[in-house]
């Protein structure tokens, strides 16, 4: 122990306070009636060698002023005396009184120490009535721990006394006292240590602290840090937030004496036995989920692993982990939630409502691993199947004409096949896995059906017959698709080989993002495609697209003939005739970009029609790596660089393939007579096409005597190299070719006769979590017993009450709640006299002379009189409102064009800034004041 700290902490404290009142100051007396443990001390305070003594007499007293004079005198002695001793200004001779610094003794009050330690006007009297000495003793026992640290200002109140107290002894640096900021602290390392080493007045009062931030849960704050459990508060809050759940109690999976006894060995191993209610045991275990919840959303998971870790032994020892389902962070609640939703979804295979697995999906996305990097691929897949297991539940058709299997697998089966390869790798959840498996072979052997009957269709492919416009066999895809557009704009087709209906949709996602608006014909608003040639390889199907006629050939004769095609030759101009670029044309020497002088052609418009093949999905395929790619803009690099040059073109970029693929989910390979392709064969003549395969004949056949044999099923192919996907065949996926046509949102031109559509997505599509999140309470019959099957008889309306099943209360409320991804059709509302009237105010609106007047002021920049009038009767008939996705799908309107047409509408709707159409970005919602209409707009 150094010399300062057998000095009594009051000594120095009321020394330093002297000292910094006055610097010279010297032969200070203090009334100190104990002892030091020398007679004789000597230290260094403020800077200044300083001699304590302690004098038990009046005599001792003299003497020792004489030999310091003495020793300033005669030697030059800068060291400072102070005498320590029980006598006070009344026990002392005059003469020895003069000698003394202010001429008495100096009585040690620990408050006006302080105070004058702390430079403060004065203390709050509230503090020295309420804990007498003991608080001013604390706070001069760790001054040199908050010294200028804290800003007292004139006056030391309760808090600030508080503040410093709890940095003096307990190193609490946090900016506010408040649960979550407690459970930060906790986390110092010793936290245990420094509560034990409080001094005694101090750990007796720490409620008092606590109760400052914490007026409902101090007390059991309190207990916990005295009881040594300091350094686990945050994994006691973990286990508080599940055990002491508002919901266990009526949830079926928790046994009830199980719960109570549970809850009874909580209570006395951590809270001694006290019987603090379940309301303060909720708020801390809330405020602890809550701040772990935010650390794994901002730092990660390392951030809270220990406490998760240790939350979870705490749980396992009261031996209630099977309820861990009720916690939005523990890892094993994660665990616990994905098996509910693998028995859901186990459910659904089995004929159930789809609503269970629905409801667990809700339940994964809310826990907080659901939002981390590591989980994202569980969370898709886990999307993916849920999104399966509906496509299944919508019986889609296997028989009919090849235009309605088409159209089917262009609109909803290629958002299938999307789902069927994200879920089809499996995942690392055991439960999940199987479960996948099961669904994976679900939807295949659905597939098959549906190629089967494709099969019974592909005798009209292969002749040619009459399609749909929007159904474009590939060799007449420059006439009339590609010059109409060219004689209005520079035009690029990019080809990307082998790119099936399944990429392409996950592809389109990715540019709508990017801010490419897709386009159609206003005549013709549905979705389009390419018909393949047949077989459907690269050297018919891509030379047939790009030559504008039924042709086989590579790139040289693709360059041939895409740039002799007459209409397109007609169009462009003879110095810029049209241009194909192939894989050696578009990147630089020894790198993936895209070369410059491509590049330059692209992003200028000299050359008003071009087009590009992109080899990356074909290379992909042909590879035997099992690595998945996501196939966006960022994954394939030179598409990104493509289509940044078309953007600053401003040219129309028609997006295709020159056929699709199958994937290798566990094909059979089967010898072929000629070892032409992997998924064809010539005709033989005599021999009989296999139960997995089909003879087509017709002029779109590029073979010889016009006749193929193709695999309809997707399970052969004829090559023994293994890869990952093939084509050649007859399948949907292999046919069917996609198509999108896009405008950047920065161009300002559309073409005539062509209008901006939203990105459509199938019904099934949509897993509707806001909807199974407003009304769980509803739910609680399905989702608190996912294992049990729903009855049929749930599923309807009771005929004696009349009350509505959970599904209907589902879909009645999707029109409200839903966004762009969870939307569903909106309620038709019942027909009244409000309704039927509707038309005819609104007529009036748009004939005003107050609207007249706005729409003249408004300019060139007014949406036009239909549109306004479209959103009008969608508010009206949504009761005044509706979510942004339904005016977007409604409307046919881009969603990023939706900011700057509800701009357009507000500008003609508030007159004088009064919000008759309100926009609500939190909630995504639209509003529309109809009284207030009529009022502004003078409408009777």
């Amino acid at each position: 122990m150094s010399i300062a700290q057998q000095v009594p902490m009051p000594v120095l404290t009321q020394l330093q306070a002297v000292y910094q009142r006055d610097p010279e100051a010297d032969r200070v007396a203090l009334v100190w009636p104990e002892p030091l443990a020398t007679q004789q001390l000597t230290a260094e305070v403020e800077g200044q060698a300083v001699r304590f003594v302690f004098c038990v007499s009046e005599l001792a007293i003299r003497e020792t002023l004489v030999n310091h004079a003495r020793a300033v005198a005669q030697e030059g002695s800068r060291e400072r005396l102070v005498l320590l001793s029980r006598f006070d200004e009344v026990h002392l001779a005059k003469d020895v009184l003069a000698r003394l610094w202010k001429n008495e003794p100096q009585r040690i009050s620990p408050w006006k120490t302080l105070q004058e330690l702390i430079r403060v006007r004065q203390i709050d009297p509230r503090l020295t009535k309420k804990n007498g000495r003991w608080m001013a003793e604390a706070l001069l026992g760790c001054f040199d721990r908050y010294q200028g640290k804290i800003s007292f200002g004139d006056v030391l109140d309760q808090d600030n006394a508080w503040r410093a107290l709890a940095l003096g002894y307990l190193e609490y640096q946090e900016p506010t006292l408040d649960l979550q900021s407690i459970l930060l602290w906790s986390r110092k390392e010793n936290i245990d240590g420094l509560i034990t080493a409080l001094p005694t007045d101090v750990k007796e009062n720490l409620g008092d602290w606590l109760s400052l931030g914490l007026p409902n849960t101090h007390e059991l704050l309190a207990a916990l840090l005295l009881r040594g459990h300091g350094s686990e508060l945050l994994p006691l809050g973990l286990t508080c937030s599940i055990l002491f759940a508002p919901a266990l109690e009526q949830h079926e999976v928790t046994d009830p004496n199980q719960l109570h006894l549970s809850r009874g060995v909580f209570r006395e191993r951590y809270l001694g036995g006290q019987g603090y209610g379940q309301a303060v045991l909720q708020a801390f275990g809330e405020s602890a989920a809550a701040l772990v919840l935010r650390e794994l959303s901002t730092q990660g998971y390392q951030a809270a692993s220990s406490a998760l870790s240790k939350a979870e032994q705490i749980l396992a020892s009261l031996d209630l982990i099977s309820v861990a389902r009720f916690s939005p962070v523990l890892p094993c609640g994660f665990q616990a939630r994905l098996d509910d939703l693998a028995r859901a979804l186990e459910l659904a295979l089995t004929g159930s409502e789809v609503s269970a697995a629905e409801h667990a999906l809700f339940q994964v996305n809310q826990h907080g691993l659901a939002q981390l990097a590591s989980r994202r691929e569980t969370i898709s897949r886990a999307t993916m199947a849920v999104r399966l297991v509906r496509w299944l539940q919508r019986q889609p058709p296997v028989e009919g004409s090849a235009v309605a299997l088409v159209e089917e697998y262009v609109t909803q089966g290629g958002f299938c096949d999307w789902a069927r390869s994200a879920i089809w790798s499996g995942d690392v959840h055991e439960s999940l896995n199987g479960v996948y498996k099961k669904l994976t072979d679900q939807v295949r052997d659905w597939r098959e059906r549906q190629n089967q009957g494709f099969a019974q269709q592909l005798a009209s492919i292969a002749r040619g017959d009459t399609l749909p416009a929007r159904f474009i066999p590939v060799e007449q895809t420059l006439a009339r698709l590609l010059a109409p557009l060219a004689e209005q704009t520079p035009v690029l087709l990019v080809v990307l080989d082998g790119m099936s209906e399944a990429v392409y949709r996950k592809l389109a996602e990715d540019l709508s993002r990017h801010h490419w608006l897709e386009l159609r014909p206003e005549a013709q608003p549905e979705e389009p495609c390419l018909i393949a040639a047949l077989p459907t390889v690269t050297q018919v199907s891509r030379c047939s697209l790009l030559s504008g006629t039924l042709a086989e050939g590579g790139a040289a004769e693709e360059k041939r003939a895409f740039a002799a095609h007459g209409l397109l030759k007609k169009i462009a101009s003879t110095k810029f005739p049209p241009k194909v670029f192939h894989k050696q044309d578009l990147s630089d020497d020894g790198s993936g970009s895209l070369h410059s002088e491509v590049r330059s052609q692209i992003a200028g418009t000299e050359h008003r029609i071009l087009a590009a093949v992109i080899n990356a999905i074909d290379d992909q395929l042909s590879s035997s790596s099992q690595v998945t790619v996501d196939w966006t803009l960022d994954s394939v690099a030179l598409l990104r660089q493509v289509m940044e040059a078309a953007r600053e073109a401003g040219r129309v970029v028609v997006v295709t393939s020159d056929h699709g693929h199958v994937l290798d989910h566990d094909s059979v390979y089967q010898a072929s007579a000629a070892d032409n392709g992997e998924r064809y064969q010539p005709a033989q003549n005599g021999a009989s096409p296999s139960d997995l395969e089909v003879l087509v004949t017709g002029p779109r056949v590029v073979m010889p005597s016009n006749k193929v044999v193709l695999p309809w099923s997707e399970k052969l192919r004829y090559t023994k190299s293994k890869s990952l996907g093939y084509h050649g065949g007859g399948s949907l996926q292999e046919v069917v070719i996609p198509l999108g046509i896009f405008i950047n949102a920065s161009t300002q031109m559309v073409p005539e006769g062509w209008i901006e559509i939203p990105r459509r997505i199938p019904d099934w599509w949509n897993v509707n979590e806001m909807i199974v999140a407003e009304f769980a309470h509803d739910y609680d019959s399905i989702a608190g017993r996912v294992g049990k099957s729903t009855k049929k008889s749930d599923k309807r309306p009771d005929k004696t009450t009349g009350k509505k099943s959970v599904k209907s209360k589902l879909i009645e409320a999707a029109a409200e709640v839903m966004d762009d991804m969870f939307g569903g059709a909106p309620a038709e509302p019942p027909q009244t006299a409000e309704n039927t009237s509707a038309a005819e105010w609104i007529d009036r609106l748009f004939h005003s002379p107050v609207y007249q007047q706005v729409k003249t002021r408004a300019g060139r920049s007014a949406i036009k009189d239909e549109q306004l009038r479209s959103l009008i009767e969608l508010l009206h008939k949504n009761h005044g409102q509706a979510m942004d996705a339904v005016v977007v799908r409604e409307l046919m309107i881009p969603k990023i064009r939706l900011r700057g047409f509800l701009a357009g509408a507000q500008k003609l709707l508030n007159v004088d800034g009064y919000p008759i159409l309100s926009v609500e970005r939190d909630s995504q919602t639209i509003k529309i004041n109809v009284a207030d209409l009529k009022k502004q707009f003078e409408i009777d």
